[in-house]
């Protein structure tokens, strides 16, 4: 198992302080503390240039497509793997561009629940994203997924992530 203080030591990082009620780190502590801690997500881009991106229900704005590192997963697997599942392209995983060492906290108060990391990876990948439906998406995953020629305005954490893509 990777532990998120060891994923991509050469890469730069990133500090970020995620403030979520406390319901909703509750339901991540398992991942985080017990788990792998480890998101693993890729900025694809295909031989024109263009990005991938995909829009969910939970939050505004567009993401790089990503999840969590399962148990016995390599963070590139992941990425690759989710790219697939919320794309539905096949992506080549390269070279890792930022990690995002995450600090979760209630959004009431300033104690530390946990950390976790965020590793982005360049990737390349060709062809159509089809529609959502025919990819297999629940109601509280993917609700967009398309090719963008630019970085839209409203990518989640674009202040973070901007410089790396």
């Amino acid at each position: 198992m990777s532990y998120p203080d060891q994923i991509a030591p050469e890469t730069p990082r990133v500090q970020q302080t995620l403030r979520l009620p406390v319901s909703k780190l509750e339901s991540l502590r398992e991942w985080a503390v017990d788990g792998t801690g480890v998101t693993a997500a890729a900025r694809v881009r295909d031989a024109t240039g263009r990005v991938a991106l995909v829009k969910n229900q939970w939050t505004d704005g567009w993401f790089l497509p990503g999840g969590g590192v399962e148990p016995n997963e390599t963070p590139v697997e992941a990425a690759r793997r989710e790219v697939r599942g919320e794309t539905g392209l096949d992506a080549t995983i390269g070279a890792p561009l930022v990690v995002l060492d995450q600090t979760y906290r209630s959004e009431n108060d300033e104690n530390e629940r946990f950390s976790a990391a965020y590793v982005v990876y360049s990737a390349s990948a060709t062809g159509s994203i089809p529609d959502p439906s025919r990819l297999g998406t629940t109601e509280d995953e993917i609700t967009a997924a398309r090719w963008f020629e630019t970085i839209p305005e409203n990518l989640h954490d674009g202040d973070l992530l901007r410089p790396y893509l």
